[in-house]
């Protein structure tokens, strides 16, 4: 018996009332798909000298503070659909600061991009991921984010992007 057993409607292609469990389906039945992967490092500037300068990545826009996370980040672009978004710590509340003191520069997180972030959430916390933090910005045609863990403690982002009427505001 799953934990949406019972529960009618549907999201993304996946009806709740469906029999088959949650955790067997793509992802992408849940209307995820991949967007970035979120790498920690100590300067964007230096690792912008490495990414695009030695690895041939696209920058594909400045760097943004993001004030509310304390962290600044940049995305790059290897190929369509690949990014990476560089995200340095800003101050001594960074999570990212932190992470750099016990473990050095690398993969924070991965993040996917999501039709509905509140259903998606839902979904997810009935299949023991953990929402610990959300945050609205408009940024790159994104507006509403959150990061959650899995059961074993890994970190992952969702993104839910900004409607067709706000964009043209």
């Amino acid at each position: 018996m799953t934990e949406l057993e019972g529960m009618m409607g549907s999201f993304g292609g996946l009806r709740l009332d469906d029999r088959s469990p949650v955790g067997a389906l793509p992802l992408q039945t849940l209307g995820m798909r991949f967007h970035h992967v979120g790498v920690a490092v100590r300067s964007i500037e230096k690792a912008l000298d490495y990414y695009v300068g030695l690895f041939g990545f696209e920058q594909i826009a400045p760097p943004v503070d993001v004030p509310s996370e304390h962290v600044r980040v940049c995305f790059v672009r290897v190929d369509p659909g690949v990014m990476i978004e560089l995200v340095e710590g800003v101050g001594e509340q960074s999570p990212v600061e932190r992470l750099l003191e016990r473990t050095g520069a690398g993969t924070y997180h991965i993040c996917y991009q999501v039709d509905d972030l509140d259903a998606a959430i839902r979904i997810l916390r009935r299949n023991k991921c953990r929402p610990f933090k959300r945050f609205e910005m408009r940024t790159h045609g994104l507006r509403r984010f959150a990061f959650l863990l899995t059961p074993d403690r890994q970190l992952f982002e969702l993104c839910e992007a900004e409607s067709d009427e706000e964009i043209s505001s």
